[in-house]
This record gives structure tokens, C-alpha cells and sequence, in this order.
């Protein structure tokens, strides 16, 4: 079995890079059965092997128009295609998925989209996108669905798209491994110093605690006030790639599902801490943040369930700081996320999280406009949202293939003209489906007078290029613009 890692990174995942080539593999049944990495799948050409896996950033790309789109389409076009975390796009890239999910419906291509917290909105969004893929703009004249199934809020659910027949199932055979839990939900304003002071009083018996905030300087800033001789991890998108690989796994090793739980350790981390990393903390500091975000990093708390916890740890506690009060968040958090969303959020959040049955009901409320008249003094904010969301979804629509075509005699000829200008290096191709500041990327070495070397000490004299090449980091905008 062929497989591909389709990601700007994959040449150094350790994983990726230890299997086995097949041009190295002999023509037996038991190498049939194995999983291999064939070189002719190189580049351009990943996508068409049997199995792919990787960034979303590769499905967004079936919507830009770019030199080599009919590779990405012929290569999509006999998968089935999975994706996972369709809650964590903003409007800029989800406009570049409705298209894609257009696309894969006009080929009949089967999909599953993944998500414990995604907004009723976007689920429609992209169950109809896949219909008029698939049937064309009168797809509800073949619609055949329940009287509701727009407003469905059921947590956990299931829709399934059988033609053009939709199904919503809500009650599943067997046993849950997700067991009720009661969250205590407790808003704090504190100075760091003394939040720090506090955090480490509450693990003075013991204990795991996270530390999830929206930036990399507001991580850095809470881990130099941590004392030297407390057990302390920090990752975040800012460590160089084999650092944050190693951190990744060390995590994994003392807190995971199986891991060897010391018995005092504070974790520092950003978003990347939020989803994908199986994880548990016995107690949850976050940042204020959209409710979907906050209840991903909810997911983190309190994981597994045959843990025996610190006395002080028996209920999961919650903390979410950065509100200076209703409407006034800091600085850090307003420059990442929409201070509509965030009001709503604060306005919503309960001081008891039932979950899973509170999930689906509380993203709802935050992303249903027909709430907005419940939060006090939300005009301003929601204007200012939504006139975001009309530039960026104007903005990524300058770039976009058209819709699917169903009418007979239709061809792709001329799919590709393009409006403005050309995307052209693989980095603004990357750049294009993410509505992001540009960024500039820099392998980190040091010059001295006994000649250069990596950062660890050793010289590149005896390192491989693709080790010089792992020393890699990405600069902000701020840094390199002045």
C-alpha cells in the first residue's frame, strides 16, 4: 500500500520518512501488505497516489486557481476524502472548502467531515454545497430531508447525505466512552504574577495544570515567571521543527493516555495544544476565545478517566482569563479573535458545563444570529464582524475556480483565467487559501569565529542538508517590515 504525507514538512516527520520505499520493497504478498512511500509520488504528482494524508491546506488549493489544478482534481477525484476539525477555519478558508466540497460533490466523491463543535451554520453551508455540487442549483427540488434538519442542534449528530436524501441520526447503538462530566467554570482577572503565584499554590499537593493563551509572546512571558526548579513544558508554533516534534512526543509521554504522570507539572502552550494531541490536565487555565475553541481546549481537561487525581482535582476546573470585564478583553485576544464572538461567548458561558450535552447548545448560541439580541451592547462589534467576514469572503473569491458546471457541452477550458494576478511561488500559492500576513522563513544557525553551526552545538560540517533544512522558522511580518 502506496501512501503519501501531502504537507511542506513531511520530508522531515520521522514517521513519514522511516517507511519503506517501494521501489526497495520485493513483489510478495507480504510486501503487498506493506506500507510504502513510492518516489514517482514526489511533488505535484503526490496527490494521485492511492492514500494521502495531510494539511487542509492541500483540499482548500481544489478552489484556487493555480498552473496544475487538474492534477488536484484528477488526484481528489477517486478518494474518499476525510476531513477532520471543520470547525477550525475562518470565513477566508471556509469559503475555499465550500468550494472544494462543491467540487467533490460534482465528481461523486464520498466525504466525511469531523467535529464536536461545529456551528449549525457551517454544516449546512457545506451539506448544501455538496447537494448543488452534486445536482446543481435545484438540488432542493430532489431534496428529501426532515421538516428540521436546519436547526438541528442534537449533540452527538450524524447527517448523511444518501443522494439526495438527507438522514440525521441522533441515538447510536453500544456505549460511549465519552463519560458526563460537570465543568466549574470560573472567570479570573489577575495580573500574571500573581495568576502564576496562585497556579503554583493550587499544585502544591500535586497536580497537572494547563496553560492555554492565544499567543506565543503571552506563553513566553508566563513561562519566565515559572520558577527554575518547577517541572515545567512550553510549546508553541515557534519552536523549531524537530524542538516541537521532540516536545510534541515528550508530552505525549508524561500526560497522554498511557503516559508516566509526574507528579507536578505546568504546560505552557498556545493553540496547538487546542486539538490532535491526546492529552490530560487535571486543571485548565485558558484565554477567552470563541466557545467552540474554548470547549476544544475543555477537551484537554480531565481526559481520561481512570487517572487518580490530587484531592484538590476531583472536579474538573475551568479558569478563563484575559476578560477585564464584559465587552473588554486584552489586547492579545482581540487581535486574534472577533470581539463579536468573543461577547458572545462571555455573555453565554455558564459557571457549569454539562458535558457533552451542553456543546452543541452553547456553539449555537454563539454562532445563531437570532441570539444576538440577548448580549447587551453587541451592535458595534457584530457590524465590525460582519463587514470582516464580507472582505474576506469577497477577498478569497478573487481567486477562486468557478462553481461546477453540470450543464451538458460545459468544459474546462479557460477555468483558470484569472482576474488579478497570477499566483506564482509555492509559498503565496500556500498563503492564498489563508488569509494571513505574509511571512518570511529562515534556517537558524550560529556564525562564530570556530566556524557555523546548528543551534544544538553541532557543526554543519558533519550534519546532513536535510538537518540544516529542519532548523527552520517562520518570522512574523513585524519583524522583517519596518
Amino acid at each position: 500500500m502506496s501512501i503519501e504525507e501531502l504537507q511542506g514538512k513531511s520530508p522531515f516527520d520521522r514517521v513519514y520518512t522511516s517507511l519503506p520505499k517501494a521501489s526497495n520493497i520485493n513483489a510478495t504478498e507480504e510486501a503487498a501488505a506493506a506500507v510504502t512511500v513510492n518516489d514517482w509520488f514526489s511533488g505535484k504528482k503526490s496527490i494521485l497516489t492511492k492514500f494521502v494524508v495531510g494539511t487542509i491546506d492541500n483540499l482548500l488549493l481544489m478552489g484556487l486557481k493555480q498552473k496544475h489544478l487538474f492534477l488536484r482534481h484528477l488526484g481528489f477525484s477517486d478518494k474518499v476524502v476525510v476531513i477532520d476539525e471543520a470547525h477550525a477555519y475562518d470565513e477566508f478558508m471556509d469559503a475555499y472548502l465550500v468550494r472544494a466540497v462543491e467540487w467533490l460533490g460534482a465528481y461523486h466523491v464520498p466525504v466525511v467531515i469531523l467535529s464536536a463543535t461545529l456551528p449549525k451554520i457551517k454544516r449546512n453551508r457545506l451539506l448544501t454545497a455538496y447537494l448543488e455540487g452534486k445536482y446543481g442549483k435545484n438540488y432542493k427540488k430532489l431534496l428529501v430531508a426532515p421538516p428540521d434538519w436546519e436547526d438541528t442542534q442534537a449533540y452527538p449528530l450524524l447527517s448523511v447525505l444518501d443522494g439526495a436524501k438527507l438522514k440525521q441520526l441522533t441515538h447510536f447503538e453500544g456505549q460511549s466512552d465519552q463519560i458526563p462530566v460537570t465543568l466549574d467554570v470560573q472567570r479570573i482577572n489577575q495580573d500574571d504574577q500573581t495568576l502564576i503565584t496562585a497556579l503554583l499554590q493550587q499544585l502544591s499537593e500535586g497536580g497537572i495544570a494547563g496553560v492555554i493563551v492565544n499567543t506565543v509572546k503571552r506563553a513566553q512571558a508566563l513561562a519566565a515567571l515559572i520558577p527554575n526548579d518547577f517541572p515545567l513544558m512550553v510549546l508553541h508554533s515557534a519552536f523549531l521543527a524537530p524542538d516541537r516534534a521532540r516536545q510534541e512526543a515528550e508530552l505525549q509521554a508524561a500526560i497522554g493516555k498511557d503516559g508516566k504522570r509526574p507528579e507536578k507539572l505546568i504546560v505552557i502552550g498556545t493553540q496547538v495544544l487546542e486539538q490532535s494531541l491526546d492529552i490530560d490536565f487535571d486543571i485548565l487555565y485558558t484565554d477567552i476565545a470563541p466557545m467552540d475553541l474554548i470547549l476544544q481546549r475543555a477537551g484537554r481537561l480531565q481526559r481520561h478517566q481512570t487517572i487518580q487525581r490530587p484531592r484538590e482535582f476531583q472536579r474538573p476546573q475551568l479558569k478563563i482569563m484575559s476578560i477585564n470585564g464584559f465587552g473588554d478583553y486584552e489586547n492579545h485576544t482581540e487581535d486574534i479573535y472577533s470581539k463579536y464572538l468573543l461577547m458572545k461567548t462571555d455573555y453565554f458561558l455558564k459557571s457549569h458545563i454539562e458535558l457533552p450535552d451542553d456543546i452543541s447548545k452553547l456553539v449555537q448560541q454563539v454562532y445563531d444570529t437570532t441570539t444576538d439580541a440577548q448580549v447587551p451592547d453587541i451592535a458595534e462589534a457584530k457590524a465590525s464582524f460582519v463587514n470582516k467576514v464580507e472582505q474576506k469572503q469577497y477577498k478569497a473569491s478573487q481567486y477562486q475556480v468557478d462553481k461546477p458546471a453540470l450543464q451538458q457541452g460545459q468544459s474546462i477550458i479557460d477555468w483558470l483565467t484569472r482576474r488579478h494576478t497570477t499566483v506564482a511561488t509555492d509559498q503565496q500559492v500556500a498563503a492564498a487559501v489563508r488569509d494571513i500576513q505574509e511571512t518570511l522563513e529562515i534556517i537558524l544557525l550560529q556564525h562564530t569565529d570556530e566556524g557555523d553551526f546548528l543551534l544544538d552545538g553541532r557543526s554543519l560540517d558533519k550534519v546532513s542538508s536535510k538537518e540544516i533544512a529542519q532548523q527552520t522558522l517562520r518570522l512574523p511580518a513585524a519583524v522583517f517590515h519596518s
